[in-house]
């Protein structure tokens, strides 16, 4: 994620002249960068054997992931130059909301 809003700033440096996709950039960023905070206080909480509280907070990461993607396909015609690290993003929180949710329910039976 963090990559991802570096790439961001770089294409809203470039000064895009559409201003429905330097709006959508930004609100990428914004979002992406709560998102950093937010795995952040999931990796506090997987630490610390908090999983449904880790679950939370990976799930929102999959629809930041989301929202950013379905920004762009408010306006006809408009290709997402984030497709591929939005996917990646999306990907990478489910795989690790998959395992965080295995242990939780190795948590709850007592097999942990």
């Amino acid at each position: 994620m963090t990559n991802t809003c570096d790439y961001i700033k770089e294409l809203l440096e470039k000064k895009t002249r559409d201003p429905f996709i330097k709006e959508c950039l930004d609100d990428c960023l914004d979002v992406y960068s709560d998102a950093i905070t937010t795995f952040r206080e999931a990796i506090r909480d997987y630490k610390a054997k908090r999983y449904e509280e880790c679950n939370v907070k990976l799930s929102s990461i999959i629809d930041d992931s989301t929202t950013c993607e379905d920004g762009f396909k408010q306006k006809n015609g408009v290709i997402s130059p984030l497709t591929k690290r939005n996917k990646n993003i999306f990907q990478l929180s489910a795989i690790a909301l998959s395992i965080v949710n295995m242990l939780n329910k190795d948590k709850l039976n007592g097999t942990f």
